[in-house]
């Protein structure tokens, strides 16, 4: 037999090798497009390029001018019963966003842009009004509430509460009990009516008697990462003797992805395909403006930041880097008294991590206060466009360079605990009362630099 014939009589079996070897190749190839991922139990610890943190100073003319354009959005928001809005004009509220208010309000005060009574009446109202909260049957309160009502949101998943936005919400209840002692026996008595230790559940036996918690978190829960762990986990540590092995123990251990030569954490955000490898940079930003660095949480967000500045300006084919997300507001809308029942929008279902990537006001001001050189400059100046008039700061910007118009708590928050940062440093100080004149007003003109 020839060659030839040889080759036409096997060519079915030539197909199918052929056929296995491109997907081979295939394969191999897309897993070298992917971060390495590592398992690793060594501690994180600061490089020796971590730069020193900025020394606080006083607010330019235009940083005060940025501070009350961002408190503008809380004025038009609140609420008659002492909350705020999650979203202008949508009255609508969450635990985190209910956080970011307090927070919000602490830094305004800060900032002298609130006097002492407006101060005292926010937060005593905002107390009261949280005290009053329908609670879910494990004695917590539920995700999202009507803001106007505070009626639960009726949600597909029973809108069950999460233990990493009761931590966004307790970290300012730490900082008034700790700095505003007027307001601890309403913080006290607040705390006193929810039943802390639900949030975490007993998952087996450690050793002979200690048990092993795990935090109660829902399954479509977006800020179920590490870096909203560590976060809140600072906080919530304190409900009991066993929280703190709890929230220090990541259920899945860590898993490191190195990308450009820096072994970062996987954040593993969920999306309808799974836990894809991701990086997040805002719990981190957080926790430098609310709390102050640890080791851990500095040298991760330092490591971001050179990733971040390496990729700037990089072709769009040569991998970009998203390190902050658009969250999805809720349906409250639909559960109004008196509504129509409306078909379940799927339109987010298959939507792709990065069609929700954002380039946000929010990051660009942290960034500014926390690391002070060229790039955090440049990136806050390209958020100038984002001011609305009257009403606050806007999102950020898509992937696609459009304007994300949103106007929310979160973002607006995060701008005044950005500036207070560069005024007095983090939020929560016991050692570092601020000064009067850590701060100016537009009147008084703009510091020299």
């Amino acid at each position: 037999m020839s060659l030839k014939a040889g080759i036409l009589s096997a060519r079915s079996y030539l197909t199918i090798l052929i056929g296995f070897l491109l997907g081979f190749a295939i394969v191999l190839w897309v897993e070298r497009q992917m971060p390495t991922r590592v398992e690793t139990s060594d501690g994180i610890v600061l490089s020796k390029s971590f730069p020193p943190l900025p020394q606080p100073r006083e607010l330019t003319f235009d940083e005060a001018v940025w501070a009350r354009i961002a408190w503008q959005y809380f004025i038009n928001n609140s609420q008659p019963n002492g909350l705020v809005n999650a979203e202008a004009a949508k009255p609508w509220l969450s635990l985190w966003s209910t956080g970011s208010y307090l927070l919000a309000t602490i830094a305004a005060f800060q900032l002298q842009i609130i006097p002492a009574d407006e101060f005292d009446d926010r937060i005593t109202s905002a107390l009261a009004s949280l005290g009053e909260l329908p609670l879910q049957p494990e004695g917590l309160p539920a995700a999202l509430y009507h803001a106007d009502t505070l009626l639960p949101i009726a949600s597909p998943n029973g809108n069950v509460g999460s233990a990493i936005d009761m931590g966004r919400l307790l970290m300012p209840l730490q900082i008034l009990l700790w700095r505003y002692p007027q307001h601890a026996v309403e913080v006290n008595q607040l705390l006193a009516k929810w039943q802390l230790a639900a949030l975490l559940q007993s998952s087996g036996p450690q050793g002979a008697s200690l048990p092993v918690n795990r935090w109660v978190i829902r399954t479509d829960d977006p800020r179920s990462s590490y870096g909203y762990r560590l976060y809140a986990g600072s906080v919530l540590r304190l409900i009991n003797a066993a929280a703190g092995l709890a929230v220090s123990q990541p259920p899945d251990g860590l898993k490191m992805i190195e990308i450009d030569g820096y072994a970062m954490p996987d954040e593993g955000i969920r999306t309808p395909w799974g836990k894809q490898p991701s990086l997040v940079s805002m719990p981190y930003l957080l926790s430098g403006l609310e709390q102050g660095f640890d080791a851990r949480s500095g040298e991760i967000t330092w490591r971001l930041m050179q990733i971040l500045q390496q990729r700037t300006g990089k072709p769009e084919n040569e991998g970009e880097i998203n390190a902050d997300y658009a969250e999805q507001a809720p349906d409250f809308a639909s559960a109004l008294p008196g509504s129509q029942p409306q078909q379940e929008d799927n339109n987010h279902a298959g939507e792709a991590l990065t069609d929700r990537a954002l380039v946000s006001t929010r990051s660009a001001f942290a960034w500014y206060a926390l690391f002070r050189n060229h790039w955090s400059e440049a990136l806050r100046q390209q958020m100038l466009p984002m001011i609305e008039p009257g009403k606050g700061w806007k999102a950020g910007f898509n992937p696609d360079g459009s304007m994300n118009s949103a106007v929310n708590a979160d973002t607006n928050a995060m701008v005044l605990e950005s500036l207070s940062y560069i005024a007095h440093g983090q939020l929560l100080c016991l050692g570092c009362p601020a000064p009067a004149s850590a701060v100016i007003s537009p009147q008084q003109g703009v510091a020299s630099k």
